[in-house]
């Protein structure tokens, strides 16, 4: 799973701070008092053995789980308690979420038409996705057609 730090609250590169994060689950707490910063631009990995959290912190972030101590925020902005939507970060799970009935492109695309960005403005930036990540040849291969790392 990736997190990216272009995040975007109204449209522009911002920076993420984490200030006293805790998660608990049941009695067992996964995540206790975790404070750092990703600065904006800044490439950021994180890794660590597996259950350590890492997943849990990124659905964090992206408001997917809850916090039970602890801020977010993006740039200025807290985002504790802002809607999933409404924070307009990125994330790709560890297990793919394809529409295997539509093709590359039309999946690309889906996010777009959800958010509501213009018609006429959705192909060019479907495009611009595809290239970025060098798969605007595979624009119309359906998911069962592609590798893994393709997906």
């Amino acid at each position: 799973m990736t997190a990216t730090p272009h995040t975007s609250v109204a449209g522009k590169a911002t920076s993420i701070s984490l200030r006293h994060l805790v998660k608990i689950y049941g009695d067992h707490t996964v995540i206790d008092d975790l404070t750092m910063d990703i600065r904006e631009g800044e490439f950021f990995t994180l890794l660590g053995p597996s259950g350590c959290g890492k997943t849990t912190l990124l659905r964090m972030i992206a408001g997917f789980n809850s916090i039970e101590a602890g801020t977010v925020s993006f740039s200025d902005l807290v985002i504790n308690d802002l809607a999933p939507a409404a924070r307009n970060i990125g994330m790709v799970f560890q297990n793919y979420a394809l529409f295997p009935q539509m093709t590359a492109a039309k999946n690309v695309a889906f996010g777009l038409e959800n958010r509501k960005v213009p018609k006429p403005a959705i192909p060019p930036q479907v495009d611009e996705a595809l290239a970025s990540v060098h798969m605007d040849e595979l624009r119309n291969r359906m998911p069962g057609m592609m590798s893994g790392g393709q997906q």
